[in-house]
């Protein structure tokens, strides 16, 4: 069983014989110096739980001695109790400003001195267990970094080596697909779907790599102005394909002078199009995907929406899915939303790079959803 080590300084030894035989009674490991500069010494080597260090000393005094310990990182949680003949108002004021815990006035009473010793340790104890949880919390903290790291560096290292080589496929399918008069309609419209699933691999990818330097802000909006019209008919000619495989129907329409914005295009156009994707996959055959824009003049943004007839989503979901790998979870309590939980991250980051806001209303399962969000105008 441990025994709490308490050292007690005092250059009469008198003094120290008595204070050791108060607490003779109690479990206690029991040091005594007899000066200040003793002390110190026994304090670097013995680490002791609490110390009763007298006030008077010739040499390093009390006031000094307590000073020191106080100011040092590893002796400055360890409790000091002052005792000392001395009782006048300013010396104990001088005691708590060097950081003493507590004083007691010579004559000691024994009764009071075992009291405020065990309260003292008792509270050095919990001190110490905090210290030691903080410090275990700190290594695992640390060991998390480490990993984070080693997973961050090998996520990249993978998704340089799948984009290469995806990379050729696409661009071999696109010169397949410009040979149109050699192939049947059959045989187009399946090299466009794998031509579309090559893209939406491609989008995984990039979005993988840029969620991470968009949290690191090593990725800056590259605005230009943009023309949003164009923008979205381009975002609609990508996606129509896919609409009319899930046999959705895919529109999009704006109102107001929208004009040219300010904008990174190909980070919002990939936002766009992972809203759509999502939209059309979550609705069913003989449902709807609506793609809408306006400007929002009494705030000075662009807003965009994109409505579905699909499953919808329960409220307690709404900010959820936007959190990074929050969908693997989502998945287990039998919720989808996204396919790879990388696509509304993705979209959150970007739209939030731009100082804008992203958001989902739904009424619940079977009601549909409506993914919006709005970008300042520049």
């Amino acid at each position: 069983m441990y025994k709490p080590k308490i050292l007690i300084v005092d250059d009469e030894k008198k003094n120290t014989k008595l204070l050791v035989a108060m607490l003779r009674h109690e479990n206690y490991q029991i040091f005594e110096n007899f000066s200040g500069e003793q002390a110190l010494e026994t304090v670097a080597t013995v680490n002791p739980d609490l110390i009763l260090l007298d006030v008077m000393m010739p040499g390093i005094d009390g006031f000094d001695v307590c000073r020191k310990l106080k100011q040092a990182e590893k002796t400055k949680i360890i409790p000091i109790v002052m005792v000392t003949a001395l009782s006048e108002k300013e010396h104990r004021l001088k005691a708590l400003e060097v950081g003493a815990d507590d004083f007691l006035s010579k004559p000691v009473d024994p009764s009071e001195l075992v009291v405020r010793v065990k309260s003292l340790l008792r509270i050095k104890t919990y001190h110490d267990e905090l210290w030691a949880r903080n410090r275990e919390i700190a290594e695992q903290n640390e060991k998390l970094r480490e990993l984070e790291q080693t997973k961050e560096g090998l996520t990249h290292m993978i998704v340089h080596d799948l984009n290469n080589p995806l990379s050729s496929i696409m661009g071999k399918i696109e010169l397949v697909l410009l040979e149109k008069q050699d192939l049947s309609q059959k045989h187009r419209c399946s090299m466009t779907a794998c031509l579309n699933y090559c893209r939406d691999l491609n989008n995984m990818i990039l979005s993988l790599l840029e969620i991470h330097k968009l949290e690191e802000g090593k990725l800056k909006p590259d605005s230009k102005l943009t023309n949003i019209t164009e923008l979205i008919k381009e975002v609609i000619e990508q996606t129509e394909f896919k609409a009319k495989q899930h046999q959705v129907q895919l529109s999009a329409n704006g109102s107001g002078d929208l004009g040219m914005v300010t904008l990174d295009k190909d980070l919002i156009k990939r936002v766009l199009i992972n809203l759509l994707d999502n939209a059309i996959r979550h609705t069913p055959a003989g449902g709807s995907v609506k793609l809408k824009t306006d400007l929002l003049n009494t705030k000075g943004s662009v807003r965009t929406r994109v409505i579905d007839t699909g499953n919808g989503l329960a409220p307690e979901y709404h900010q959820r899915i936007f959190e990074k790998f929050e969908q693997v979870r989502l998945k287990r309590e039998g919720i989808t939303v996204g396919s790879s939980g990388m696509g509304l991250a993705f979209c959150k980051l970007a739209v939030e790079a731009h100082g804008g806001n992203i958001w989902v209303e739904s009424e619940g399962d079977g009601k549909g959803a409506t993914f919006q969000f709005t970008l300042p105008v520049k």
